[in-house]
């Protein structure tokens, strides 16, 4: 039932599985690995703001996590088929990949990427070399984003 319940939102909603936004600058990177040392307010508001523009709507949930070990998560997705949700990626440092639906994509470095919540998804970090990232969700609307 869920993939007939999928199909159906993605298509009165119009939300892709995966989307890259774009690069954000190198400044907004910088200011990213910054608040793992130092959290300054104003870089944070600096940032969402930001974002929120580029994806032209508020960003919710918004957490910027560093890991210093090889990891994988557990398959995520959302059963609320009347909210579109979308889940934000952007890799300041290091290198990870997203699986998506058993397809797996890159998480390039300074990338702004988007990730249907409908989907099952997960994030996967192969190395033990750092990795930071900034994770936000928001609410797709498809007369905004598309």
């Amino acid at each position: 039932m869920s993939k007939i319940a999928k199909a159906s939102a993605n298509k009165k909603h119009n939300i892709p599985d995966f989307k890259v936004v774009g690069k954000v600058t190198p400044d907004i990177v910088k200011k990213i690995n910054g608040l793992v040392v130092d959290k300054k307010a104003n870089d944070v508001i600096n940032i969402i703001d930001y974002i929120n523009n580029r994806i032209q709507t508020k960003i919710t949930n918004v957490s910027v996590d560093t890991w210093d070990d090889a990891f994988e998560t557990e398959w995520k997705r959302s059963n609320d088929y009347s909210t579109p949700t979308c889940a934000v990626f952007l890799v300041s440092k290091g290198s990870a990949t997203i699986n998506i639906d058993n397809k797996e994509y890159g998480l390039s470095h300074g990338e702004l990427i988007l990730v249907n919540e409908w989907c099952n998804h997960k994030l996967v970090h192969k190395t033990s070399s750092p990795l930071t990232m900034l994770l936000a969700q928001f609410k797709w609307d498809k007369e905004v984003h598309e």
